[in-house]
């Protein structure tokens, strides 16, 4: 009698992975395309062309624990705080200024070209929602462990760090958020535009180099 080839389990893995990778992108497709007020299971399943069933098995019987895997995907601070190990090499070495200016650089380039991240943020601001406090809360954990690191510099100073990055931060989101809405300039600079995107560059440049002066 013979008997049936069994599946590999590589191939099951294999299968699994794709399966979840397609639902993890079809989160984003839809943030695009539909806004974030139509992740729901079933439309979530259709535009990956799986049954719904696979979410919940896949993600702990939860829709929520795929969504966040996709932001955290996307969210500049989430993927950066992976490499924490090589930020703290980075500041031993060289200092805190070189790492500062290239952040908030990359930042700034990474928010306005990722379309998905921008909804996410608008999103996270606009309404009270419990998946995308959580998300807040874990990059302020991650910020918060940067800021140990960098702060101890500016003991012996009155300057507030913490508060120069966070309006650097703020005001990189609001100037995407509004270029890409309307596409008017704010102060006259228009950073859909190459020139006006590089004085942003230079400008945190120079915010950061005059707060390294004051040590």
């Amino acid at each position: 009698m013979e008997t049936k080839p069994r599946k590999r389990v590589s191939g099951t893995i294999r299968d699994k992975e794709r399966t979840m990778l397609k639902l993890i992108e079809a989160v984003g497709e839809i943030i695009k395309t539909e806004g974030y007020t139509a992740l729901g299971v079933n439309n979530i399943a259709k535009k990956a062309e799986v049954h719904k069933k696979l979410i919940y098995r896949y993600f702990d019987n939860n829709v929520n624990n795929l969504i966040e895997i996709y932001v955290k995907r996307k969210d500049y601070w989430l993927e950066l705080a992976k490499d924490m190990a090589g930020i703290e090499e980075v500041i031993s070495i060289h200092g805190g200024e070189p790492l500062v200016r290239e952040i908030l650089k990359t930042h700034l380039d990474h928010f306005y070209r990722e379309e998905e991240m921008q909804k996410i943020v608008i999103w996270e601001t606009s309404e009270r929602n419990k998946l995308m406090k959580e998300v807040g809360l874990k990059r302020e954990a991650f910020g918060d462990e940067i800021f140990k690191l960098l702060e101890p510099q500016f003991e012996k100073s009155d300057l507030d760090f913490r508060g120069i990055m966070a309006l650097q931060v703020a005001g990189i989101i609001y100037m995407v958020l509004q270029a890409k809405a309307n596409g008017n300039p704010f102060c006259g600079i228009d950073i859909n535009k190459p020139e006006g995107m590089a004085r942003i560059h230079k400008a945190l440049d120079q915010i950061v180099g005059l707060a390294y002066a004051n040590l």
